[in-house]
């Protein structure tokens, strides 16, 4: 077949160079016609088995770009929205922490404050107590001093008197003393 084609192009060769007109412009009507032929059933052949395919491929790839920034943009939208959240979910975090620390800063201040008056309370109550236990040791001391007192009253007396006097007359003597004394300072 391969020789079939090289004898008809080399006849046709031949046959333009004999004729004139378009042939003498290098043309050869047979080879062209033949040309235009192969070309149409190569065309015919890729068009049922090539085309077919090759559109169908780059189609498909089209389409999967298409749907591939189809989804890129829903996946932008989307994590637009997941910022959007995100930045109030997280103003909202730092509103609940800001409530907890103020809270905490109440609580702390309230705590300090009771710790402040509960000191205060026992330090009152130290005082109160300290007190009493003074007044107690004053009357004790004041006793003993009245006691020693009288001690001395009854010896002073004794001296200047120059005789012993019974308890009992101590005891009156001494409290009448003690009375009066404590009516003059008054």
């Amino acid at each position: 077949m391969l020789d079939f084609i090289t004898n008809l192009a080399d006849t046709s060769h031949e046959a333009a160079e004999a004729a004139g007109g378009i042939g003498a412009l290098g043309l050869n009507w047979q080879a062209f016609l033949f040309q235009l032929i192969t070309f149409v059933i190569v065309l015919l052949i890729l068009r049922k088995f090539v085309f077919g395919k090759l559109v169908a491929t780059l189609e498909a790839r089209q389409k999967a770009v298409e749907d591939s920034l189809k989804h890129a943009s829903e996946t932008e939208t989307k994590l637009k929205d997941a910022e959007k959240t995100i930045s109030g979910m997280l103003a909202e975090a730092r509103g609940e922490a800001d409530a907890l620390v103020a809270a905490g800063h109440k609580e702390a201040a309230q705590m300090v404050e009771a710790a402040e008056e509960k000191a205060a309370k026992r330090a009152e109550h130290i005082v109160s107590e300290a007190k009493a236990s003074m007044d107690v040791e004053l009357g004790k001391a004041r006793d003993a001093l009245k006691k020693e007192t009288a001690k001395l009253v009854a010896a002073a007396t004794e001296q200047i008197i120059g005789e012993k006097l019974d308890t009992t007359k101590d005891a009156k003597l001494i409290d009448a003393a003690l009375t009066k004394a404590a009516k003059e300072r008054a």
